[in-house]
């Protein structure tokens, strides 16, 4: 069992809730960091807002 789930369990929380929680925040975790690679590539493929304010101005 792991660390994460041994915590869990030791504060009382069943066993299948606390696989239940690991496993959902693993998916958490997984969209924070697809979410933050989209952010980069947005972020490296817009102009920057000096050249756009210039441009509709």
């Amino acid at each position: 069992m792991g660390r994460r789930a041994r915590e869990l369990v030791d504060q009382g929380t069943p066993i299948d809730s606390a696989c239940r929680i690991i496993i959902l925040e693993d998916q958490l975790e997984e969209a924070q960091r697809i979410n933050a690679e989209y952010r980069r590539a947005g972020e490296s493929s817009a102009p920057p807002a000096s050249a756009s304010a210039s441009a509709s101005a």
